[in-house]
Parts: structure tokens; sequence; C-alpha cells
């Protein structure tokens, strides 16, 4: 899959923002594979980073990943921003084990609201869904300035991510056979 496809850039515009804006505690990081035929786009992607609190996690394994998502309160996604569902539904993230990952270690996910994600994140009971980078920065900040709401919405991410677990899986394959 193409670094493009994951929508960073969009990502690094709403941090910078909030940032200006007086978010100066928090810091965005980027973790992730790093292709050859990806190297323009992140030069872009960090150049356009500059002088901001973002930190580019490359090639990290499945370890460090998960030592991330510990670490972290909110997971923001990114893939199919700004693309045509119908048009393209190959643009869209299909499943998103990237968001069940993060929301199994607490992570409250905010995800573009299409392709396969709304299947995943029921709106503002375990995590949310947004269409606009307003929408991002307003849900961003309304888990930042109610730790209160930020508690309840990871609690029912980490137990609506059980849902995807092997076991259910395994089970549901069974019923249908």
């Amino acid at each position: 899959k193409s670094l493009h496809a994951k929508k960073q850039e969009v990502l690094i515009d709403v941090f910078k923002k909030l940032f200006t804006a007086g978010l100066k505690e928090w810091r965005l990081i980027l973790a992730g594979g790093l292709r050859k035929e990806d190297q323009n786009y992140f030069d872009k992607l960090t150049k356009k980073a500059g002088g901001l609190p973002v930190e580019f996690l490359t090639n990290v394994t499945f370890s460090q990943l998960k030592k991330l998502y510990g670490q972290a309160s909110i997971f923001w996604h990114a893939a199919g921003f700004g693309e045509d569902e119908n048009l393209y539904p190959e643009r869209m993230e299909h499943f998103g084990i990237v968001v069940v990952e993060a929301m199994a270690a607490g992570c409250v996910p905010i995800a573009v609201g299409s392709g396969g994600l709304p299947e995943i994140i029921k709106h503002k009971t375990n995590g949310f869904l947004w269409q606009t980078k307003e929408e991002l920065e307003s849900a961003t900040l309304q888990l930042i300035k109610s730790p209160k709401i930020l508690k309840k919405i990871s609690t029912q991410a980490i137990k609506d991510s059980r849902k995807f677990s092997q076991k259910v899986f395994c089970q549901k394959t069974n019923e249908i056979i």
C-alpha cells in the first residue's frame, strides 16, 4: 500500500492548527512502514512537520507499535479522506486492523467515516468518525478537554475491540459452517 493512501499530510495540517492554537503538551507520532518508492513523499512530510512536535517512526516492529498504542490516548486515522468511496473503493480502509489494535490498547480512535471503519467504530461510543478536518479537530479537542469522556470511550473501545479477536472469529466461522 502506498504511503500516500494514509493521508499523513492531513494529520500534520490538523495537528499544526491545534499546536498553533495552544495545544503545546501533545505530540503527533506517525509510525509505519517506509518503502523506497515513498521516500520523496516522506521527505515532503518531514518538511511540512518542521518545527512541530511530530515524530516519524519508520519500519517499526509490531512489538514497537503495541508499545506506542499503550502510550497513546488518541489514535488518528485518515485513510480515505477526501476520496470518493463509490469511484475509488480501493482507497478506503477496508477493515482497519490497526484501528482495532489501537482500540485494544485503550486508544480512542478518531477515523475517517468511510470504508469499513463505521463497522468498527460507533461514533461517540467507542471512538469518533470524521469527514472534515474540522470534525477531526473538534473530536480531538473534546477528548483532550474532558478526561472523563476520554476514559469512558477508551473503556468501551477496549471492550468492543474484543469483537474482532481470533477466538470470536473462529466461533463465528464455526457457527456459519
